[in-house]
C-alpha cells in the first residue's frame, strides 16, 4: 500500500509533534530549578503550545476552503494514527523527560540538547515530503520545516551567546 499524506494529515502530525515537545519541555522545565534554565524550557513548552494551536487553525481553515478531511482508514493505521507518525521523530519520548535528563545538565547541555530534538523535527518532516500527496501538501511541510528552522536558528543564536 502506497502511503501518502495530505494536507490535512501533515498538519495532525505537525500537531502531534508539538504537543508531544511541550509536553517534554513542562517536564523538562520542573527538572530544573535554577530560574533562567526552568523558564528556558517553559518557554519552549509556551511555543511549542502556540504552534500546536496554529497547526489546529490551519487544518480548520483547509478544510473551510477544500471540504477536506482527515479520512479514517481501517486498512491503513498510519494515516489513521497521527500520533503514531509524530513518535517517530523521538521528540517527547512520550513525556518522560526524566530518560534523558537529570536536571544536573549545564546551560549549554541544555541548548545542544534542544538543537538536537529541533533538528531531529525537521530531518523527519524533510522525510515526510517524499510522502506528500500533492504539492499542496509540499508547500505544507516547507511552511513546517521553515518555522522549526527558525527555531533553531533562534536557539543557536542563544548558544552563541553563553
Amino acid at each position: 500500500m502506497d502511503t501518502k499524506f495530505s494536507v490535512f494529515e501533515i498538519l495532525e502530525i505537525a500537531e502531534q509533534v508539538d504537543k508531544r515537545g511541550a509536553q517534554f519541555y513542562v517536564k523538562a522545565a520542573d527538572l530544573f530549578p535554577d530560574k533562567p534554565l526552568h523558564d528556558f524550557y517553559y518557554n519552549l513548552a509556551e511555543t511549542k503550545e502556540k504552534q500546536q494551536k496554529m497547526w489546529v487553525k490551519m487544518r480548520h481553515e483547509f478544510s473551510e476552503k477544500t471540504g477536506e478531511f482527515g479520512v479514517f482508514d481501517p486498512d491503513n493505521y498510519v494515516l489513521s494514527h497521527p500520533e503514531v507518525m509524530a513518535g517517530l521523530t523521538g521528540v517527547g519520548d512520550r513525556g518522560n523527560s526524566k530518560k534523558h535528563l537529570t536536571g544536573q545538565e549545564t546551560q549549554e547541555d541544555v541548548l545542544k540538547d534542544t538543537i538536537h530534538r529541533e533538528n531531529a523535527v525537521i530531518t523527519f518532516f524533510q522525510g515526510l515530503k517524499d510522502f506528500a500527496r500533492d504539492p499542496a501538501s509540499i508547500d505544507t511541510v516547507d511552511k513546517i520545516i521553515q518555522i522549526e528552522n527558525r527555531q533553531v536558528l533562534s536557539l543557536i543564536d542563544q548558544a552563541n551567546h553563553l
